[in-house]
């Protein structure tokens, strides 16, 4: 089985470079902040962050006070995690092949599973190597409308609808405890954007595909503003639509 199938191996540079200021990294790592101490508070907990990338969100969750342990297929990947001390342990791990057996309390999948065509067989991993009672934390790309050239460079498979991710995640043995879209405020510019993508040359796909990473500084500031709203917003409703979901699940008793 290639790598390429997961992830394009080149862009941990860049996203190691583009993720601090980033608008979209910086807010949904509030959200997922948000997650974690709302509805997973014991702080003795094991986690586990499969596909971790640069470990952006791992070095988060770890500064909150929890014990992370960071996953990855790729040798680059793992490397920035460590350069950023991200994590407890690190494991170069095929997702289709996870060693772990009801070892962890909590696994998050931040934007991982839609690079993987048997996205259920991971989610059947992530059930076993959760402890009973254990949970997943995940978010992905969401609204097929969105699908343009950028999904296909970054090696996405698909991008989910709520329906769809939560039949997934039931049907390899969770239950749902809370999902709802993100990217809601923005949308609109998404869906531009996309658009945007069907109409610039072949030649110039690849080369603009990850230039959302490095907007402009004043467009940066102002989404992040909008888009900061919505860290709010999801601690009170779920959001009707969006560009992601979040999901929080519980592994069910057999």
């Amino acid at each position: 089985m290639q790598k390429k199938e997961f992830f394009p191996e080149d862009a941990f540079s860049e996203l190691y470079n583009s993720e601090t200021n980033n608008f979209w990294f910086k807010v949904r790592n509030k959200i997922i902040k948000f997650f974690i101490l709302k509805y997973v508070p014991n702080k003795k907990i094991k986690i586990l962050d499969l596909g971790c990338g640069t470990g952006f969100v791992s070095q988060t969750i770890k500064s909150m006070g929890y014990s992370i342990d960071c996953l990855d297929i790729f040798h680059d990947a793992l490397r920035f995690c460590m350069k950023r001390n991200a994590g407890d342990d690190y494991y170069l791990v095929n997702l289709y092949f996870m060693p772990f057996s009801e070892q962890y309390n909590l696994i998050s999948a931040f934007d991982v599973i839609e690079h993987i065509n048997d996205d259920c067989k991971v989610l059947k991993n992530i059930h076993s190597a959760l402890k009973r009672g254990g949970q997943l934390l995940i978010t992905v790309p969401a609204n097929k409308k969105l699908w343009s050239y950028f999904d296909i460079h970054c090696e996405h498979k698909r991008r989910y609808s709520k329906e769809e991710l939560a039949k997934k995640i039931e049907d390899t043995g969770f239950e749902i405890i809370r999902i709802s879209y993100f990217m809601t405020l923005l949308f609109p510019f998404i869906y531009v954007s996309r658009l945007r993508y069907k109409n610039i040359k072949k030649s110039d796909k690849i080369s603009n595909s990850f230039n959302e990473l490095s907007i402009n500084h004043f467009l940066n500031m102002i989404f992040y503003l909008i888009f900061n709203i919505e860290s709010y917003l999801i601690k009170y409703i779920n959001l009707p639509f969006g560009s992601s979901l979040i999901c929080l699940a519980r592994k069910r008793d057999e």
